[in-house]
């Protein structure tokens, strides 16, 4: 098995490396120290394609592999750890779920945003009992007509402070444990949506 970086890995590699030497390194203390979320560079970032960067490009993003995001994560994370997670976040925890599980509908509505910088995304899963146990979750989720009601608290959500759209997770069946767990999109600004 070859375990080499493919050209197209190698020119990320060397763009994102470029980009975050230039754009980043000397920004990340201040980052860290004023606790801003970088959004001018995460515009910049949107330009280069590395906020969608595993969506397929009919939904804006760059079409491109795992591995691919990978390079770019650990690029951007060399000069500034905290943007590299906001990135990772975004394409991983965010788009993907969207992308892989989601309808037409919401792919076309939410993806491009998440790829233009427009919007960034989180995951929501811990909570104050809950912890990463998935299983233990306490947030549930009941349908009503069309849609869901969710109802519960989530912590310690990436993103979750300057994010426009989450994937929240929540059950829908306790007897069922794990395996009745759901995943929702909830955009900013939903009826009853605090962070």
């Amino acid at each position: 098995m070859n375990f080499d970086l493919t050209d197209d890995q190698k020119l990320i590699k060397d763009m994102v490396h470029d980009f975050a030497e230039k754009e980043l390194k000397e920004k990340a203390v201040e980052i860290d120290k004023t606790q801003e979320f970088p959004w001018d560079t995460l515009k910049k970032m949107a330009e280069l394609g590395l906020l969608g960067i595993i969506v397929p490009e009919e939904y804006g993003g760059s079409g491109m592999d795992f591995i691919s995001l990978a390079i770019a994560v650990e690029e951007i994370s060399r000069a500034c750890a905290s943007t590299g997670v906001i990135v990772a976040v975004n394409n991983s925890l965010t788009a993907y779920p969207i992308e892989h599980w989601g309808n037409e509908e919401q792919k076309r509505k939410y993806l491009p945003p998440l790829c233009k910088g427009e919007n960034i995304g989180a995951f929501a899963l811990t909570e104050p009992n809950a912890g990463s146990d998935a299983a233990s979750i306490e947030a549930t989720a009941r349908l009503e007509g069309d849609y869901y009601i969710l109802n519960g608290t989530k912590r310690f959500i990436t993103n979750g402070g300057e994010a426009g759209i989450l994937v929240v997770f929540a059950s829908t069946n306790k007897e069922l444990k794990h395996k009745g767990i759901s995943a929702f999109i909830v955009e900013d600004g939903f009826s009853g949506f605090s962070k």
